[in-house]
């Protein structure tokens, strides 16, 4: 009876996730489905939600909690009155506990769903989009035809979800939700035993999720690439569009989610960053004041640059040694596994795995492993950033391979058949898959990057004493609640996903090379 509780309230916070990923989600994904790309004004639109969807999906959940605890937390600056005091009305006095957790959580989630259903539901062969317009209209036929076609995407993205509600344990630990994963955490990472670590990885359903993901992956059938449009181009066709009025009000709704998901927060970490208590006279009376300004804000962040400078460059090293060493490791696996379909399997079924795996659990299995009396093992552990390294690349590996996975998938069967018959494999793999797969590897060391630098479960067990990322540190900092130090400390990180994001749409979106093709056995001459 003693995980009855976390295992109940694990199983709700899955649950409200997934329910508010799938209903705002969808919903998202249609309405972008229906703006036209030969208008500026809406394709601008388009990029600017799709930069924002690929930013709160490369936010980690410690920066997502980070941003909304300075807007709505108890000392957010949606709680504060002018006089300082908090009030426990409106949006911000019901921020807390679960509600806080299933908001974070459902709105990462809207955005994995989002992504995943625009992208699968773009992916449709062209006759059968103007079959279905030709039935029922764009409406009818993206609910009724593409989106059922495209349910896999969906459906995976929903299970997504749901494993990170239930895996993740910076937000629920910030929150005093106390789920599994994080009784885990507190309770049972220094001495654990079978039946904890048993529990643990129940709730995530390490090996009946991993099933299930590697069998709907390999039960949705790619669309031949060669008589598809190239990346996210095919919802905006001009002969398939819907009024004027619907599409500016889907417009409106893109822009107020995308805005909600990332914008939001983010305006909200430099509000807190600037805002200052202040005892003002007013009439002759000293009153408490709470003042913002924009030279306050500005001194504030360049400061930051300053006092936090050690955990920059501790995350940027960390996070680039990592990435590098991920991508080169995705990039021989999957070269390795695109003549071999079993071990390819068997790889899809690893790398979601490890991807699931609970951070936790993680930390603890590295720390045992580094535990055994070897000559020099021990030095390692207490004095390298080697273990650390390890327990992040269990985030950072699955997500470069799967961009390499990906990649490969869209190279021309033609050209490795031809690669196969002439050279060898590492005179191919250098020659010939490198360079058609050169984008790829930029993408994968930058996605690998941004998972690494904010992963903070599997790393608070592992890192070296003295040594501090920017999320461990933010982590220890929220459980007093966000003030502007906390504030500008994370407005950097949160810059630099921007960027990043802005960088992945480019790569992806611009001629559409890094989209996924077809696996060459559905290639049709």
């Amino acid at each position: 009876m003693l995980w009855l509780r976390p295992l109940l309230l694990t199983l709700e916070l899955m649950s409200l996730s997934v329910a508010v990923a799938v209903a705002i989600g969808v919903t998202l994904a249609f309405a972008l489905s229906l703006l036209r790309r030969e208008n500026r004004l809406q394709a601008a639109v388009f990029w600017v939600c799709v930069i924002g969807i690929v930013g709160t999906l490369a936010t980690p959940m410690v920066m997502h909690a980070a941003a909304w605890e300075s807007t709505a937390g108890k000392f957010g600056w949606m709680s504060l009155t002018q006089t300082s005091a908090r009030t426990y009305s409106g949006f911000a006095g019901r921020y807390s506990g679960m509600f806080a957790c299933v908001w974070i959580h459902g709105l990462f989630g809207t955005a994995i769903v989002a992504l995943a259903t625009l992208y699968g539901t773009a992916r449709i062969e062209r006759a059968v989009i103007d079959l279905a317009r030709c039935d029922g209209g764009p409406v009818w036929g993206w609910w009724r035809v593409r989106l059922p076609i495209a349910r896999n995407w969906m459906v995976f993205s929903a299970l997504a979800t749901a494993v990170l509600a239930a895996s993740e344990m910076t937000v629920v630990d910030l929150y005093g939700v106390r789920t599994v994963a994080d009784e885990f955490y507190l309770f049972h990472a220094a001495d654990p035993s079978w039946f904890s670590v048993f529990m643990v990885l129940v709730v995530p359903a390490l090996i009946g999720v991993t099933l299930t993901a590697v069998a709907i992956l390999r039960l949705f059938q790619p669309v031949n690439a060669r008589i598809i449009d190239r990346g996210l181009k095919t919802s905006s066709e001009a002969e398939e569009a819907v009024g004027g009025f619907w599409q500016g009000l889907a417009s409106l709704f893109a822009l107020g989610v995308t805005t909600l998901m990332f914008a939001f927060p983010l305006l909200g970490v430099i509000v807190k960053a600037g805002q200052q208590t202040m005892v003002v006279n007013d009439g002759g009376q000293s009153v408490v004041r709470v003042i913002w300004s924009v030279r306050r804000t500005t001194t504030v962040l360049v400061r930051a640059l300053q006092e936090f400078s050690g955990e920059y460059q501790t995350t940027l090293l960390l996070a680039s040694c990592t990435a590098v060493l991920s991508a080169l490791i995705a990039f021989l696996a999957t070269s390795i596994a695109v003549e071999r379909p079993r071990l390819r399997v068997y790889l899809d079924g690893l790398s979601v795995g490890c991807f699931l795996m609970p951070g936790p659990l993680v930390g603890l299995a590295i720390v045992r492993i580094f535990s055994v009396p070897l000559p020099g093992v021990s030095s390692l552990y207490q004095q390298s950033l080697v273990p650390t390294m390890i327990a992040l690349s269990f985030r950072a590996l699955p997500v470069a391979y799967w961009v390499m996975r990906v990649a490969f998938s869209g190279i021309d069967a033609a050209v490795m058949d031809s690669a196969k018959m002439d050279l060898k494999w590492r005179t191919r793999l250098w020659t010939i898959e490198r360079p058609l797969i050169g984008r790829a590897l930029g993408i994968a060391v930058t996605a690998s990057a941004i998972v690494a630098s904010g992963e903070v479960p599997s790393s608070l067990p592992v890192i070296p004493p003295g040594v501090v990322t920017v999320g461990t540190r933010l982590f220890g900092l929220l459980h007093s609640g966000a003030r502007y130090q906390e504030a500008s400390l994370a407005f950097w990180y949160l810059l630099f996903v921007v960027v990043a994001a802005v960088v992945l749409v480019r790569f992806v979106g611009g001629d559409g090379s890094a989209a996924i093709g077809s696996d060459r056995s559905n290639d049709v001459d």
